[in-house]
């Protein structure tokens, strides 16, 4: 019987988080962003656009942008997209010169997930 009933509980145990819904077990991946990771610019750009693969709380989220020799560059108050809330953006309050930045990225997403990351891209300004 305790053999039966081991294996018994194990299948429910199985069964039961099987059915766990996904979403619950997800987190905000980024699936896309501008400019894009690895890209060389040829203008700066006004704004960083990330977009996620699920919504995302503006207040709890944060985007960093820093310039050659790893110097912050000011952004003005990171903002979701009014039609898309997987979608933040960070306009940019000065113009980016010549040389290699980074994006790092901290997200929260609707169901309290945290995730992180980051990308660089370059610009060439003539």
């Amino acid at each position: 019987m305790y053999f039966r009933l081991s294996h018994l509980l194990t299948s429910l145990f199985i069964i039961l988080f099987s059915l766990a819904s996904p979403s619950a077990l997800a987190h905000a991946h980024l699936k896309q962003q501008t400019p894009a990771a690895e890209s060389t610019l040829t203008t700066s750009p006004k704004e960083i656009s990330l977009t996620y693969s699920e919504g995302v709380e503006v207040k709890f989220s944060k985007i960093e942008l820093l310039g050659p020799n790893d110097k912050v560059i000011p952004t003005d108050e990171l903002l979701l997209d009014t039609t898309n809330s997987s979608r933040l953006i960070a306009p940019l309050k000065v113009s980016l010169s010549t040389g290699q930045y980074t994006v790092n990225w901290h997200v929260v997403s609707v169901d309290g997930h945290n995730t992180k990351g980051s990308f660089k891209f370059v610009v060439k300004a003539d």
